[in-house]
């Protein structure tokens, strides 16, 4: 059994991450950290094979810690799971030896191809002697994997979804506005916002006026 510490102070976020780890047979969850002390606390007194490191937690930055545990002589495989999608922030995670970049919104078999890489990875570096073509198995990316969604949603039109919120920097949505954005249905757009409010990309929030049916109001979660 390989031990997970997942980092995250967003507890909804955290608890979809354990529920992936769960699913994965080999992957025990050795605990939750949300900042720089919990997560030394941790690697001091477990054995951690795995870090799931989101960059935002609270005032602290998840980056800065994977800078310490590199600097403290901890080779632990660490992946990144967070919004941050700037290409400093990618860039940084790299130089500081992030072996997975998982940006959200992605799903489970995204999360899939990451610890398969880790697993690929380890199974290299338990050789005394390691060849040459394994080396090169390193330099591949689980990113190349076609992302699986849920029945009846499509990836180019999921994208299509996300940058359309995104284009309205964080303002409230209904479901009539986004379709005209997206020119879709009422009914396939509401499986597209289903998922993203599912994966923690947005949040749903009930409006009740003083005449008529509540309202429901969507808006992108800002980490």
């Amino acid at each position: 059994m390989k031990k997970v510490l997942v980092v995250e102070d967003d507890p909804m976020v955290a608890m979809i991450n354990m529920e992936y780890i769960s699913k994965i047979s080999d992957l025990e969850i050795v605990g939750l950290a949300v900042n720089k002390e919990e997560v030394f606390k941790y690697l001091k007194t477990e054995k951690v094979d795995l870090i799931l490191m989101d960059i935002f937690l609270g005032g602290e930055n998840g980056l800065d810690i994977l800078k310490e545990i590199r600097g403290e002589g901890y080779l632990t495989d660490v992946i990144m799971i967070t919004s941050a999608n700037g290409s400093e922030d990618i860039k940084k995670a790299l130089s500081f030896g992030c072996l997975d970049y998982l940006i959200k919104p992605f799903d489970f078999e995204r999360f899939k191809c990451a610890v398969k890489k880790f697993y690929e990875r380890n199974a290299i570096f338990n050789e005394k002697k390691i060849v040459q073509q394994d080396l090169d198995k390193l330099g591949s990316t689980a990113s190349e994997s076609t992302i699986i969604l849920p029945k009846g949603l499509n990836e180019k039109t999921l994208k299509i979804v996300i940058d359309r919120i995104d284009e309205l920097d964080g303002k409230d949505f209904n479901i009539k506005e986004i379709c005209e954005l997206v020119e879709m249905s009422n009914v396939s757009t509401k499986k597209y916002l289903d998922y993203l409010e599912k994966i923690k990309y947005i949040e749903e929030k009930t409006i009740y006026g003083n005449i008529g049916r509540p309202q429901c109001i969507y808006k992108k979660i800002d980490k």
